[in-house]
C-alpha cells in the first residue's frame, strides 16, 4: 500500500512538472533562481527576419530568427524614447523620462542620469538583482555610451556590477578605426556631407570577424556562460552593431547586392502634414548623391553580422549547463528609418523610430514562437523580469509586467508612450509625446500645440494625419487623456497649430513647408 501511495505520489509531481511551463518558471518553483542573459542591439528597427518589416527584401537573421522560435514575440514593442541615452536610462530605472526629466541625457564619463531627482536613489534593474543575491555581469552598451573607434565612455555604475568588460568606465573594446581611416564615399559631396568628421559612413572592411568590437564583447560573455558561478547570474550583453557606422566585413555585403536592394515607401510631401524633425536635409543629401541603396545595403549588411554575433552567444548558452535555467531577453532602443518620412536616422515619434525587436524566452514556455500584437513598452522589461525571477516589484517601476501576456498573448495591454525633445540646428526646440495604442499613433508637440493621429489599420504608413478631422474627436480625447496620466502637466490650446493651417475638412498643411 505505502508503494502504491509513494507511485502516485512520484506521479502527481510528475504531472505538476510538465504543467509549470505553461504557468510559470519551473526552476522557481524548485527554489533555484533562474539566471538572466539580458541582450540589447543598439538602433536595430523593425527588419529582423522575424519581424519582416522591411516587405519585399529578405534581411539575413538566422540566430535572431530562431530565438524567436522559442521566445514570446512581441510585435507590437515601442521603446520609451527614440534615442539611446533617455531609453537606456529610463528601462534600467525602471522610470519613464517623460517622468524623471531625463530628456537630453547624452555621453559623459559618469552616469549623468543620477543628477535627475527622480533618479538619485532609484534602484536600477541590475542593482536591484545584485541586491538579491545576483552575480551582475555586464559587457558592452547596455548603458549609454560614447561609440567606439573615437572615445569611449561609460555612464555603467561600478559598484553595481561584480564585473564589467572592457571596464566600467569604458563599456566597450576599441574598435580597429580611427577618425582618420573613416570610409567616405569618393562620389559625393563631402564637403557638405551630414556628419562632418563623425562616424556616419557605410562600407565593407577587409577584416575577419575576429577584428570587431562586438566580437569582443560576445567573446567575454560566451566565456563566462562557460564558467562555473554559485549564485544565479544577470549578464548583460550590448553589441554596438547594427548602429553606424554602418562598416563590417565584406561577406555580409555579399548578401545583398546592390541590385537586389530594395528601397522603403516614400510618399511625396510626407511632411506637409506632420512636424519636420530638422532632418530632412540628411534625406535630401542622400538623394542628390545617389547614396540610398549602399546605406541600405550597409544597414541590412550591419544587421546580417551583429545576428552573427548574438548566434555566437546563443550557441554557447545552448550547450552550456545552464541552458534550462536560464531567460533571454533580447530587445533594441529604438527604431531607424531608412528613408521613410524623408528620415535617415531616429529621432522621431514615428512607429519606424519607436518600435522595436523585443523578445523574452523561457526554457520550455508553452507558447514558444507566438505572436503578441498588443502594445507594449521596453519600460515593462524590469518588472517582467523581477516577477519571473519571484521577487516582490519595486514600487518605482512605471511599466507593467508582461507575464500574462507571456502566459496567454492575447491578454490586453494599455497603451504605451515614447517622448522626446527635438533639439535640431534645423528645428526649434520642442518636446513631443507619442501613445501607441492597439490600432493608433497619437502625437502631441505641447510647444507648437500640433496634434497627430495615425489610423494603422488604414495607413500603416502615417502618411495622413486625421488629428484634425472631425470624426477622430472621441479618439483624440481618449489618447489625450492616456497622455495625461503619464504627463500630467500638459494642457491642449484652440486654434491652429503654430505654423500650421488647417482647412475646414480637416486637413493640416505646414504653411512654410516649401521653403524648409
Amino acid at each position: 500500500m505505502k508503494k502504491l501511495c509513494l507511485f502516485g505520489r512520484c506521479m502527481l509531481v510528475l504531472c505538476m512538472l510538465l504543467y509549470l511551463p505553461s504557468c510559470k518558471f519551473s526552476t522557481e518553483q524548485a527554489g533555484k533562481k533562474p539566471n538572466i542573459l539580458f541582450i540589447a542591439m543598439d538602433d536595430l528597427n523593425d527588419w529582423a527576419g522575424f519581424l519582416e518589416g522591411h516587405a519585399g527584401m529578405k534581411i539575413h537573421t538566422p540566430n535572431l530568427d530562431r530565438l524567436a522560435g522559442r521566445s514570446m514575440i512581441f510585435t507590437n514593442a515601442h521603446t520609451p524614447a527614440p534615442a539611446c541615452a533617455p531609453t537606456r536610462a529610463a528601462i534600467l530605472t525602471g522610470v519613464h523620462h517623460a517622468r524623471s526629466g531625463v530628456q537630453n541625457v547624452h555621453w559623459g564619463d559618469g552616469p549623468m542620469w543620477r543628477e535627475f531627482d527622480a533618479l538619485k536613489d532609484v534602484v536600477t534593474l541590475e542593482q536591484f538583482f545584485k541586491n538579491n543575491g545576483y552575480k551582475t555581469l555586464g559587457a558592452g552598451k547596455i548603458y549609454h555610451s560614447q561609440a567606439p573607434p573615437w572615445t569611449p565612455t561609460s555612464q555603467v555604475e561600478p559598484a553595481n556590477w561584480d564585473f564589467y568588460y572592457p571596464s566600467a568606465y569604458i563599456s566597450h573594446p576599441y574598435q580597429i578605426r580611427a577618425p582618420e581611416d573613416v570610409i567616405y564615399p569618393e562620389d559625393v559631396d563631402n564637403e557638405n556631407r551630414p556628419g562632418g568628421n563623425g562616424w556616419w559612413t557605410w562600407g565593407a572592411i577587409p577584416v575577419p570577424d575576429e577584428k570587431m568590437a562586438d566580437f569582443h564583447v560576445v567573446d567575454w560573455a560566451s566565456y563566462q556562460l562557460r564558467q562555473e558561478h554559485s549564485n544565479p547570474f544577470f549578464l548583460a550583453v550590448g553589441t554596438w552593431k547594427p548602429h553606424d557606422p554602418w562598416e563590417v566585413p565584406q561577406k555580409y555585403f555579399d548578401l545583398y547586392p546592390l541590385e537586389e536592394v530594395v528601397l522603403p515607401e516614400r510618399k511625396a510631401d510626407d511632411l506637409a502634414d506632420a512636424f519636420d524633425h530638422g532632418r530632412r536635409w540628411i534625406m535630401d543629401w542622400v538623394l542628390e548623391n545617389d547614396q540610398w541603396e549602399k546605406i541600405i545595403q550597409s544597414y541590412a549588411a550591419s544587421i546580417t553580422f551583429s545576428d552573427a554575433m548574438i548566434g555566437r552567444l546563443l550557441d554557447t548558452l545552448e550547450n552550456s549547463e545552464y541552458a534550462d535555467n536560464t531567460i533571454v531577453v533580447l530587445w533594441s532602443d529604438h527604431g531607424m528609418h531608412m528613408g521613410e518620412k524623408d528620415n535617415i536616422e531616429k529621432f522621431t515619434l514615428w512607429e519606424r523610430s519607436t518600435r522595436v525587436p523585443l523578445l523574452i524566452s523561457l526554457p520550455g514556455m508553452a507558447h514558444a514562437g507566438q505572436r503578441c500584437e498588443q502594445p507594449v513598452s521596453l519600460m515593462d522589461m524590469y518588472p517582467t523580469l523581477v516577477e519571473l525571477a519571484g521577487f516582490e516589484l519595486p514600487s518605482h517601476l512605471d511599466g507593467s509586467s508582461l507575464v500574462p501576456q507571456i502566459k496567454d498573448p492575447t491578454t490586453e495591454t494599455s497603451p504605451v508612450i515614447s517622448s522626446y525633445r527635438f533639439a535640431s540646428p534645423r528645428q526649434p526646440d520642442v518636446s513631443g509625446h507619442a501613445v501607441r495604442s492597439m490600432r493608433y499613433r497619437y502625437i502631441y508637440y505641447p510647444e507648437i500645440n500640433l496634434e497627430e493621429l495615425y489610423d494603422h489599420a488604414e495607413d500603416p504608413n502615417e502618411w495622413h494625419n486625421i488629428a484634425y478631422k472631425k470624426d477622430q474627436r472621441q479618439v483624440i480625447e481618449a489618447h489625450r487623456k492616456i497622455l495625461l496620466e503619464m504627463v500630467p502637466n500638459l494642457s491642449w490650446k484652440e486654434g491652429d497649430p503654430e505654423g500650421y493651417s488647417v482647412d475646414a475638412n480637416g486637413f493640416v498643411k505646414k504653411n512654410d513647408f516649401k521653403t524648409l
